[in-house]
């Protein structure tokens, strides 16, 4: 396994190595024609380190073309990486999650010569599993924790906007608004927030900015909020009507979610009194019996 992970990154290596020659080559030139700018200049002054990893990334990472590339910046934009190089340096992070612990085994084996003669392979095989599954798991566990901070605050973000609304702003400046407000509180959704205002800006059509949000938010009180924006806009219905209502649907689903996880609170609380209170319980009611019972016998 360890043999087929260098010869997979061996030609990436080389291909990085000869990019990093011709760069050098551009540079010298263009300094023996004059002074360089300031941004160029800080660029040549970073670590060499960082300037190789950042290229190894880049290498290693697949064309624009193949289709696997929007699957990865789609997972990656929802668990909050939406830099350029993002989907670059996920590649790169997979490929040291398998071949790194594969180097540490190696290294570790003189120290396990007691170990039978396939068990080496066999946690080999298990590393390799573990480091093609673990960056996966890891977005996914992110976009869950952010998706939860977004339903968490998306009443308060309805509730603003529902106030800006009526206060007399448009619903483009209400977005912005709204996503300034909510900055220190909720920075995920002013980070939502300040995107969809970024495109609203642009001048793309409201109906495709307001989907995009939801897309990018991927939680079903978004998804809502996008078509009720559409069939308000579609029909000519009052905004700040249909804002209130939606704003107090929120609300109530808020406490809707409350309540339920109050009443499955019994539910859970049952194994850990079967398991840990009522064994305690037990030996202190029958603890004293069984000390006079002795006693008697004696």
């Amino acid at each position: 396994m360890l043999g087929a992970a260098l010869a997979l990154a061996f030609p990436a290596v080389l291909t990085f190595l000869k990019s990093r020659r011709d760069m050098e080559s551009v540079e010298r030139r263009l300094a023996r024609r004059g002074p360089v700018s300031a941004v160029a200049e800080a660029e040549r002054n970073k670590s060499r380190i960082g300037r190789a990893v950042t290229g190894l990334a880049d290498q290693m990472a697949p064309g624009d073309d193949e289709q696997g590339v929007s699957v990865a910046k789609a997972r990656l934009a929802a668990a909050g990486f939406t830099g350029q190089s993002a989907v670059a340096r996920y590649y790169f992070a997979r490929l040291l999650c398998i071949v790194l612990p594969q180097l540490a085994l190696l290294a570790a084996l003189p120290y396990l010569t007691e170990l039978p003669g396939t068990m080496p392979i066999m946690i080999s095989v298990m590393l390799v599993l573990i480091g093609l599954i673990a960056p996966g798991m890891y977005l996914d566990q992110r976009t869950k924790k952010r998706q939860q901070e977004c339903s968490s605050g998306f009443p308060d973000m309805m509730d603003l906007l529902v106030a800006c609304v009526e206060a007399g702003l448009s619903l483009d400046a209400s977005v912005q608004r709204v996503g300034e407000e909510l900055e220190l509180r909720h920075p995920i959704i002013a980070g939502y927030m300040r995107t969809l205002s970024l495109e609203l800006r642009a001048g793309r059509a409201r109906k495709a900015a307001w989907r995009g949000f939801a897309d990018r938010m991927g939680i079903e009180e978004a998804g809502s909020l996008a078509t009720m924006l559409r069939q308000a806009e579609e029909m000519g219905t009052s905004l700040g009507q249909t804002l209130r209502v939606f704003s107090a649907d929120m609300r109530q689903r808020r406490i809707l979610y409350a309540e339920e996880k109050a009443m499955a609170l019994p539910a859970k609380l049952t194994l850990p009194l079967v398991f840990f209170v009522f064994p305690v319980l037990l030996g202190v009611l029958v603890l004293p019996a069984v000390v006079m019972l002795q006693g008697a016998l004696g």
